[in-house]
């Protein structure tokens, strides 16, 4: 899990898969964070809580990317953003480990997404697999959720094709466009047989 020879020097943390890196950025990465939001804005508007202008900013971005690496290094979330391997000047998505808690629950919820032009390619599958894998090998986690609308037939996809399974229904559980929504819950637990499922990709 260490970083890879090259890597930009300024990375946090990086962990990677076979087409992919996953990494913790820094404010000064806010240039690049804006620009794959505000080139995706109208597409990620359907699925996501209704933003300001000002939150397609690269100041309000550097807020963000500091708050997060706050969190990462309080152990409480984990939010990667994805690149191809080889060109880390582009975003093309996100995955977060949110609400990390440890002890009895030993738990967290997950939430992603992609660059409208790279959907359709497994770039959230493998990413998803690789985050999964990492939250529970290295953070010891034993349950992760993820809360998806029932219309967003690729999300899904997504995590059925990674090992979820639909554990129940929260009645508009979320705002979401400006819409109270329904969710499905979806839970990976942390077990030996999806484990070994898949290959290592870390």
């Amino acid at each position: 899990m260490s970083r890879r020879q090259g890597f930009r020097r300024q990375d946090v943390f990086c962990i990677h898969s076979e087409r992919l890196d996953l990494r913790i950025l820094r404010p000064s990465d806010a240039p690049m964070v804006t620009d794959y939001l505000r080139r995706n804005r109208v597409f990620h508007k359907p699925y996501h809580q209704e933003h300001e202008d000002v939150y397609f900013t690269i100041q309000e971005q550097k807020d963000y990317l500091r708050s997060d690496l706050d969190k990462f290094f309080d152990e409480t979330q984990y939010s990667f953003w994805i690149s191809y391997r080889g060109c880390p000047e582009r975003v093309i998505g996100r995955l977060s480990f949110s609400a990390v808690i440890r002890g009895a629950l030993s738990s967290c919820l997950v939430g992603y997404h992609l660059d409208e032009n790279e959907v359709g390619k497994g770039i959230m599958q493998e990413a998803l697999k690789t985050g999964c894998i990492y939250m529970f090998q290295t953070q010891n986690l034993h349950r992760i959720q993820a809360d998806i609308m029932p219309q967003n037939a690729r999300s899904i996809t997504s995590v059925e094709s990674c090992g979820f399974r639909r554990q129940g229904l929260n009645e508009k559980y979320m705002c979401i466009n400006g819409q109270w929504q329904d969710h499905y819950i979806y839970a990976l637990l942390n077990e030996k047989d999806w484990l070994d499922s898949f290959n290592p990709l870390l």
